[in-house]
């Protein structure tokens, strides 16, 4: 160590001695020093590090979720960069995915240089988009998808990440679940104003096939993976009941979400025949009044209507269970037969999302009353709101139906908080749940969950930081350098 300090202090003494007491040697190290940053910094550019990311909802990294998920792909994957630079975030992210695997390349390319894959993609001089392309297939991921925006606060989210992820496995993956959501009953559609707009967008991001089905005008799908029943509010015809039967005969899997009835005019639950006939296959029914909590541990801002249930630990939840809660608006109960009654129609039941016990249901209140008052014929107790049921249909096959007894928790309606107003499925993990039942149906549990929660991002000028600090080292370091270089040279001439 004594021998390092002594050769230390003797390249000092050199250069403060010789190479600065002379002009032509201040410059020539000068030189030497720039040069050194050069190439220094052509090394780390070629090492393609990680930046630094100070953004609050690391937009510039991956998550663990991803890079775990990446690793996993087998194919040879291409991300063709059109209009980028390589200092923008898509890029940035896509050397990381490189990084992750090298099975995964990536190349800034444009149409002129590349009018095979422009014509192959369909691309324009003016378009800027990542083409990601495997052998087997490719997807085009525009530049103006990787941002959404908040329809309540109107300001701007990042779904980079999730978009340029799900779009390797969406190249990568042998067959993708089909998703139908059933129509024409006024359910919530799916639509940009029909109220599962969001929720439709993030199922698709998931990796999943999204469409409609009305089953007055077509059959079952041959290939149905999950159909979705959000809120009818007119029961199934025959012909729909017969189709849907035959569905949950073939093992089909479904996910319903309900609104408590009483928010239906002149509702009779005899006008739903047909709905009660297909619940009853399961056991269970919706009810027409709803939950309202006492307990201030299961509410939020002091509403008793808007309940944070307490959840019981599963496949669904295992990922929210812990730290996580969800929000539900004016949600109703599921009721379910006796254990008996079950075992006769081969039906496993599991509750996992209640109410406490200190929660009351209500059939009878003013719909436009701002408060809601306990009632003597309020009956107090612990309500399920949300239940796993697998039906047996032979030694081979079940049918599953996830049941929420609440919708709006996963709609595009705006709750006001405050002086703003957030969306429902984005409060909590209302957006999680909901995305790990449609995983828990398709079987696909444990599979990419790259929800990061940008939120509204907030950059507070990280970027320009990094501008700034990189241009200080470049710039102002050898100016500093050659200054005192000629500032030594005018004092050394005057002491002469």
């Amino acid at each position: 160590m004594e021998n390092i300090k002594r050769s230390f202090r003797k390249i000092i003494r050199v250069i403060k001695d010789k190479w600065l007491r002379q002009t032509s040697l201040t410059l020539l190290l000068v030189a030497i020093i720039v040069c050194i940053f050069i190439v220094l910094n052509m090394i780390i550019s070629n090492l393609n590090l990680n930046p630094l990311d100070f953004t609050q909802e690391k937009i510039y990294s991956l998550s663990e979720d991803s890079i775990n998920e990446i690793k996993k792909v087998e194919q040879n994957v291409t991300l063709y960069y059109f209009g980028y630079t390589d200092s923008e975030t898509p890029v940035i992210l896509g050397n990381q995915y490189h990084n992750a695997n090298e099975k995964i390349t990536v190349q800034m390319v444009s149409t002129a240089e590349r009018p095979d894959l422009a014509s192959e993609y369909q691309i324009t001089s003016n378009d800027k988009l990542v083409a990601v392309a495997s052998s087997q297939r490719y997807k085009v991921v525009d530049s103006n998808d990787m941002y959404t925006y908040d329809t309540t606060s109107y300001q701007q989210m990042d779904v980079t990440e999730q978009k340029l992820t799900n779009a390797i496995l969406d190249v990568t993956i042998v067959s993708k679940p089909q998703v139908y959501f059933l129509t024409g009953h006024n359910e919530y559609g799916i639509s940009e104003s029909e109220g599962l707009y969001m929720l439709s967008q993030y199922i698709g991001n998931e990796v999943n096939d999204v469409a409609t089905l009305d089953l007055l005008s077509a059959d079952m799908p041959e290939k149905c993976d999950v159909l979705v029943i959000a809120n009818p509010e007119k029961d199934f015809t025959d012909v729909e009941t017969g189709k849907i039967q035959t569905y949950i005969n073939n093992g089909g899997k479904i996910f319903w979400l309900q609104d408590p009835y009483i928010n239906i005019r002149n509702f009779d639950v005899a006008n739903f025949k047909n709905i009660n006939s297909i619940l009853s296959q399961f056991g269970i029914s919706f009810s027409k009044g709803i939950v309202v909590e006492q307990s201030t541990d299961n509410m939020i801002a002091g509403l008793p209507d808007l309940i944070i249930p307490n959840m019981t630990y599963n496949e669904i939840v295992k990922d929210i269970y812990t730290d996580g809660k969800i929000i539900m608006a004016d949600a109703g109960k599921i009721n379910t037969v006796s254990t008996e009654e079950l075992e006769k129609l081969g039906v496993t039941a599991s509750p996992f999302v209640k109410t406490s016990e200190k929660a009351y249901y209500k059939e009878k209140f003013d719909m436009t009353a701002t408060t809601l008052t306990k009632s003597a014929e309020d009956e107090e107790g612990s309500y399920v709101l949300g239940e796993i049921l697998t039906k047996k249909i032979n030694d081979e096959k079940s049918s599953t139906l996830v049941a929420y007894s609440n919708a709006l928790f996963a709609s595009d309606m705006a709750l006001p908080m405050g002086n703003t107003a957030t969306t429902l499925i984005s409060l909590r993990n209302n957006k999680d749940i909901i995305l790990n039942s449609v995983a828990y149906l398709t079987n696909r549990e444990d599979s990419i969950r790259i929800r990061k929660d940008t939120g509204v991002v907030t950059f507070n000028t990280a970027t320009a930081t990094q501008d700034t600090i990189v241009k200080t080292i470049i710039f102002s370091v050898p100016i500093l350098i050659i200054i005192a270089g000629i500032v030594i040279t005018i004092i050394r001439k005057r002491k002469k």
